[in-house]
């Protein structure tokens, strides 16, 4: 991929379409954006357990989404990074994931909700924040988000949207003419 913007002049907050699926961006944070789908990109379960390193849905978004993506804006484009995987009730029990694509926190959503609410979906969607685990509950529930912004919580069988964040360089938004 050449060193030329794809997004020039594309903002926290607006929009842009890639391999035909329009996104919204979040803001910079060390040369690199947030970036997640406006509407979820498909129904999905979680799968059968609360440990979301180990869900159907992270297999089919990294299988089915991610070389999609890989290909339009170029592999070299999109970030490896952590997701910390603690529980609702703070346990740190699935630790962490490392990928390119994953579902948004609970905490990430609190920390985006304004935007969240500009781009709302129109369909339920999954976040990465299990309710509960061992020893606590054993839980077979995620935190969901409404399409009017309520979070609330879900069985992971329930098929809900996945609306992955993945992390693009800011090249791609910046104009080569400072």
């Amino acid at each position: 991929m050449s060193n030329t913007a794809m997004f020039p002049g594309v903002k926290a907050g607006e929009t842009f379409t890639v391999a035909g699926i329009e996104f919204f961006r979040f803001g910079e944070k060390d040369g690199k954006v947030a970036v997640t789908p406006v509407q979820p990109l498909f129904r999905s379960y979680i799968g059968d357990c609360a440990d979301l390193k180990q869900s159907d849905i992270l297999r089919r978004l990294n299988e089915e989404f991610l070389p999609k993506i890989e290909v339009a804006v170029g592999a070299e484009n999109v970030c490896t990074f952590k997701t910390d995987l603690m529980t609702l009730d703070g346990l740190k029990t699935y630790g962490e994931i490392e990928s390119k694509i994953c579902l948004p926190t609970l905490r990430f959503y609190q920390e985006n909700v304004e935007l969240y609410d500009r781009h709302k979906a129109n369909a339920w969607w999954w976040l990465g924040t299990a309710w509960s685990a061992e020893p606590h509950y054993e839980s077979a529930l995620f935190l969901c988000v409404s399409p009017s912004g309520r979070v609330s919580n879900g069985y992971y069988g329930l098929g809900r949207g996945g609306r992955p964040i993945l992390i693009f360089e800011s090249s791609i938004f910046e104009s080569s003419e400072k």
